[in-house]
This record gives structure tokens, sequence and C-alpha cells, in this order.
């Protein structure tokens, strides 16, 4: 039980430590199981696409997703480079549909674009991760002290608003509220509202 204590507090300290260093000098994480070489895809995979080939190579690549144009991009895979080598795992898109390179997504092969050009958008994958730029302080609001007090006639009057009399809670009492008092409408005040004829 106290060493299960101490590999908890030292995992912490590790996940405290990590998130203190830059995100470019993190290390890069080392997997120790590995996944099996070759694909690794449903066993109804071929279902789908009879002749799966396996040239796609993950080696030198950033992390990402990529189209895997040997498989008419209707397989892709998500790379993730190691210290030694990179980790692959392989997808199939469900049936009909192909990997669109410039969505991430599986799309209707006439939705996508075409196979062949996906290499050409292999570069989107340097976005994932990426922070944007933080605003500096103040421009948050950029409007003025002066514009941003109140100007009442912005605001029609009091007397031009109509106002509905509040009775409580009144789930299937009617006008009683549940000390059940009873208020009527006699007494309320009734403004006439602007789209009123007052020629009358």
């Amino acid at each position: 039980m106290i060493v299960y204590g101490v590999m908890t507090v030292c995992a912490l300290v590790v996940v405290f430590a990590d998130q203190q260093v830059p995100r470019k000098m993190r290390p890069i994480p080392v997997f120790r199981d590995s996944p099996p070489a070759g694909l690794t895809l449903p066993n109804n995979a071929t279902a789908i696409r009879e002749n799966i080939v396996d040239t796609f190579s993950c080696e030198n690549r950033i992390y990402g997703y990529y189209a895997d144009v040997d498989n008419d991009c209707q397989i892709f895979h998500v790379c993730m480079p190691q210290n030694r080598g990179a980790i692959r795992w392989s997808f199939i898109c469900p049936e009909s549909t192909v990997f669109n390179q410039a969505t991430f997504v599986c799309t209707w092969e006439n939705d996508s674009i075409p196979c062949e050009e996906s290499e050409q958008y292999y570069g989107l994958n340097e976005e994932f991760g990426k922070e944007e730029p933080q605003e500096p302080e103040g421009t948050e609001n950029p409007q003025s002290p002066e514009e941003a007090t109140y100007n009442p006639e912005e605001y029609p009057p009091n007397n031009e608003v109509p106002v509905t009399p509040f009775y409580g809670n009144t789930r299937g009492r009617g006008k009683k509220n549940r000390g059940g008092k009873s208020y009527s409408s006699e007494g309320t005040t009734k403004f006439p509202s602007s789209t009123e004829n007052n020629d009358e």
C-alpha cells in the first residue's frame, strides 16, 4: 500500500514537472508496447477494400493523420514519432467513403479532394497543437468608456413598456400563491403602449 502511494506521488511530480517545461523541449513519449508490425485493421476490412497494400511508412513524419494514396485513400494512418522510429495506427473508412486529407475525416468521394492530391495537404498536420497568439491585454473591449456609458435616450420611457403583473408560483392554483392568498387584477395600472392608437 505504501509503494502505491509513493508511485502516485512520483507520477504527480512528473506530470507537474512536464507542464513547466516548454512544449518544444518536452521529450517524445516512448511506448513500451508497440503495436504489431503491419496494418491492424478490423477483420471485415477486406469487405470494404479487397486488395489492401501495406506500403505507407510513418518514418520522418510529424504527428498527424495521413491518407494512404496507395489504397486510394480508403485507409488512413495516424503517425506518432518516437525517439527511435515511429508508431502507426491504421484505420479504414466506411464503405463508399475516402479519407479527405484537407478535412481529416472520411467523406463521400465526390465531396473529397482528389486522392492523388492528398500528399499536398500533409502539411496541415503542422497545425495540430499549435497555439493561437494571445491578444495583448486591453484589446478585449475596444469600446472607450465614454461609448459604454448609459444613454437614456436609447431606451423607451417606462410608460411605453407593457407591465404584466406577477402572481407568484401559480402551478395549478390560478392567481393564488403558495400561502393561499388571492390577488386580483383590480388596481393594476395599464400603461398605453406605443403601438396603441391614442386618437380614439
